[in-house]
């Protein structure tokens, strides 16, 4: 059968069309985001960038607190009660409500801690838009429409966000003092796509807020609480290396190091949708003959890649970035290693030991990997000093380390695989 009788035979909202809306919406990110940075480096220099890029990897600290883990666990109880509406606009309610409190914090946070140890206001603005642009985006309900598995309306709103403000970039930032704009445009187009959604969630699938006790919103904070831990820790180890470089080595190393991220994010933009669908179906279904075609049939494209990139790395960078381009060379080919093992990490992770009943040792995993990297960082820092190489290297190490971790837990209860669903331990809200 071929893919377009597959896709006009596709049941509405599965597997098939959650993951190509998902497809989109990921390769759209990455394609707009990549063309930006190209032109930022090009309008901003490395200085501007690598300023940019510790305002991101600080502010994303944010979106793991705001976020609190409910794109997994919110995610998983909708797609289980997808069919009891009261029940689902309840879950929607206590996520927006705590969201929204965990804003309010941290906001508090960036203008008592950080902001005053900022050198001048043009980053304080930056710090402050990225965080707009950060709360705005937690308010899109896309928990909700993943556990529903109906993708494409989110979708959608997303593409036009990301398409806005990349327009918004080649228009108005024409030299390094408008570098502020960059967040400032991803805020603004955020707002546009809340309004949209919310009424998409309102008058057409029927979910709408509605009145919750405390007690209910405490309920969905302790389901996700288990995720957070497992957010943060992973936080530490992707964003932490921005901070350091931005105060041990300063802007330019950050610079460097902010654009050869950019394309193991991109990357990983490339791998997680088969995750980020696969996860709400397997929670569901148990399916595991998926998990291994997907090693099978998309792992070997992506070694390829990966192959290619680092032969190629030196004329690629340089087409993108311009003649500065050439010293990503190093850090790029460093990280690599990097998005090697993030596919089978996205696969093996949620998707498969969340379906095993062992969700738990996702998220120690991504803990033990923290541990490994806050050691290395330590043992580095006293005996070579931590610069970009080591820091490059270290990543690539502890996302090798979480790898390790859950092929030994998979393969010590493989048994599980062929056991029916464990029992829902999550409570209800109602």
């Amino acid at each position: 059968m071929g893919l377009r009788q597959k896709w006009n035979d596709r049941r509405r909202g599965g597997l098939l069309e959650n993951t190509v809306m998902l497809y989109i919406l990921q390769f759209s990110n990455m394609a707009l985001g990549l063309l930006t940075q190209g032109y930022q480096m090009r309008v901003l220099g490395l200085d501007r960038i690598g300023v940019l890029g510790a305002a991101q990897y600080a502010t994303n600290f944010f979106q793991i607190l705001i976020d609190f883990g409910f794109i997994y666990s919110a995610t998983a109880k909708i797609s289980r009660h997808r069919e009891d509406k009261d029940l689902l606009s309840k879950i929607l309610t206590c996520v927006i409500i705590s969201k929204a409190l965990f804003m309010a914090l941290s906001f508090l946070i960036l203008f008592l801690f950080i902001a005053p140890s900022l050198p001048d206001m043009g980053q304080v603005m930056v710090y402050a838009f990225y965080l707009i642009s950060v709360c705005t985006y937690a308010l899109l309900p896309d928990f909700m429409y993943r556990g529903l598995e109906q993708m494409s309306t989110i979708t959608v709103r997303a593409v036009a966000i990301k398409f806005f403000a990349t327009m918004m970039i080649f228009v108005f930032v024409h030299q390094p003092d408008d570098y502020y704009m960059v967040p400032l445009f991803t805020a603004i187009g955020n707002v546009g796509a809340i309004v949209f959604v919310y009424w998409h969630l309102f008058c057409k699938v029927g979910i709408r807020f509605r009145r919750v006790s405390w007690r209910e919103i405490w309920t969905e904070l302790k389901a996700s609480s288990q995720f957070f831990l497992s957010k943060v820790a992973a936080s530490i180890n992707s964003n932490l290396n921005g901070i350091l470089l931005n105060n041990v080595a300063g802007p330019t190393a950050t610079g460097l190091y902010t654009n050869a991220d950019k394309i193991i994010g991109a990357a990983r933009s490339g791998m997680s949708p088969i995750a980020d669908s696969l996860y709400p179906h397997m929670m569901k279904h148990r399916n595991f003959s998926l998990i291994k075609k997907a090693m099978l049939l998309v792992y070997p494209i992506i070694l390829l890649g990966c192959a290619f990139v680092f032969v190629f790395a030196e004329p690629l960078l340089v087409l993108w970035l311009g003649k500065e381009g050439s010293q990503v060379v190093l850090p790029l080919r460093l990280l690599i290693p990097v998005a090697v093992f993030s596919f089978p990490n996205y696969v093996l992770g949620y998707p498969t030991l969340g379906a095993m009943g062992l969700a738990k040792y996702a998220n120690i995993s991504v803990v033990f990997g923290t541990v490994v990297y806050l050691l290395g960082a330590g043992i580095i820092w006293l005996v070579w000093g931590i610069n970009l190489v080591t820091l490059c290297v270290l990543t690539t190490v502890t996302e090798g380390s979480i790898l390790a971790f859950r092929l030994v837990v998979i393969v010590k209860n493989r048994n599980l695989m062929r056991q029916p669903a464990p029992q829902n331990n999550m409570k209800s809200t109602k």
